[in-house]
């Protein structure tokens, strides 16, 4: 790219290229190939990343009011299909058509609520935008509580965040206040109603969350225990360390030899889908340092160890019904599998120069209303292990970097 096109700051583009070697590296060193196509699925937060650039250099100035009033429609119509309305003419299309037909999910909505909110700060009046973080927060909370509990969060600390960065605009003013404690209850209340109908019994919850301990009875709910081999273990917020074996040995393929993984203090948790979790990222961990991965990481050539049978029989427990899970659900833990430490450390700090020289810019933190919620989204997902959201964040990102997060309200020093 030509020098006089780079606006943006020399030292992302230099972080995004050492980035790209660090792919080619690991390609060399695993010995994977540069034409299967299923590298570059495997690689997808490296290339997602690239929309970034796109959103910075080719959405400036592109995203008008009127362009606005087509998301909100779009968000509205969300709302709408995720609420149960969802035409089955148009299910059926996408599976006659496509591979699968899947409902949106949780992560996407927060991304897209965040989206509404950012865009029209910049684009209407105060008063107008603050109207619909109201609405729009308030109405999404009751669907994103029964789908997924990081989204949940995610958007929580999305609300907190912007009720922070507006404080005096909110609580100094008697008129805006108002319209916060009558217009957010009212507009939950009816959206509650509207997505359980008041029949928490039939919430549906996704097959992986269906996990509970049927062990604590009503004098245990201040402090939960565990009983394992006849030793009580007190835990704190869920979570505990035990002596756990990993199980079987990690495969070396370098000298066909089998390597001992052994006993580790693992942590435990008695959240069952979190444990799920948990277990994965650790068992991780275990295999790569056995197998001296850490560096650059398994490649992109094979699914990851704690989904292949060959390790262990009990990851049958990890791929799913249908075999084809093949995500960790964590974001960070999954490019340290592929890429290493050494990948991880640089998308880690490519993440950190982007946020900074935001700041340096435009001497706010606004930016943050965008990348918290979306990177805490990914810490227990797949968000940005797929596409559409990565993609979508990227781009949000970049148009965001060029144009600023004007929230129109004091500076607030952090």
């Amino acid at each position: 790219m030509p020098n006089k096109f780079i606006k943006a700051p020399n030292l992302i583009h230099n972080i995004f290229r050492l980035i790209l070697i660090s792919f080619f590296i690991t390609l060399l060193v695993t010995d994977a190939s540069f034409v299967d196509t299923y590298t570059y699925k495997t690689s997808s937060y490296i290339w997602t990343a690239a929309y970034f650039f796109i959103g910075y250099y080719f959405l400036e100035n592109r995203i008008s009011s009127k362009v606005l009033y087509v998301f909100l429609f779009g968000y509205f119509v969300l709302y709408v299909f995720g609420t149960g309305n969802y035409p089955d003419a148009l299910i059926n299309w996408f599976k006659d058509f496509g591979d699968k037909f899947t409902f949106v999910k949780a992560s996407d909505m927060v991304l897209a609520t965040v989206l509404i909110n950012l865009i029209s700060v910049n684009k209407l009046k105060k008063s107008h935008s603050y109207i619909i973080f109201v609405i729009s927060v308030s109405t999404f909370i009751p669907l994103i509580t029964q789908m997924s509990r990081m989204a949940l969060a995610s958007l929580v600390i999305f609300t907190l965040i912007y009720l922070f960065l507006n404080f005096k605009f909110i609580f100094f003013s008697v008129k805006n206040l108002i319209i916060l404690l009558t217009l957010s209850p009212l507009i939950f209340f009816l959206s509650t109603f509207r997505v359980t109908q008041f029949d928490f019994s039939s919430i549906p919850t996704d097959n992986l969350e269906n996990v509970k301990l049927v062990s604590v009875v009503d004098e245990e709910l201040d402090k939960i225990t565990r009983i394992h081999d006849n030793t009580q273990i007190d835990t704190f917020m869920s979570l505990y360390f035990e002596q756990r074996y990993v199980p079987n040995v990690a495969y070396n393929r370098d000298n066909n030899t089998l390597v001992d993984t052994g006993w580790h203090n693992k942590l435990i948790s008695t959240d069952g889908t979190f444990n799920w979790r948990l277990s994965m990222w650790q068992d991780l961990y275990y295999y790569q340092a056995s197998e001296n991965k850490l560096i650059f990481g398994y490649g992109y050539n094979e699914v990851l160890p704690v989904f292949n049978l060959a390790y262990d029989s009990q990851n049958m427990f990890r791929v799913g019904h249908d075999k084809s899970n093949e995500h960790v659900h964590n974001y960070l833990v999954n490019i340290f599998g592929r890429g290493g430490i050494s990948q991880l450390f640089l998308v880690s700090f490519l993440h950190f120069i982007m946020y900074f020289f935001y700041y340096k810019k435009f001497k706010n933190h606004n930016i943050l209303l965008l990348v918290i919620p979306g990177l805490l989204n990914s810490m227990t997902d797949i968000a940005m292990e797929g596409v559409q959201f990565p993609i979508n964040f990227y781009l949000l990102y970049g148009y965001f970097f060029s144009e600023g997060i004007n929230l129109k309200t004091d500076k607030i020093n952090l």
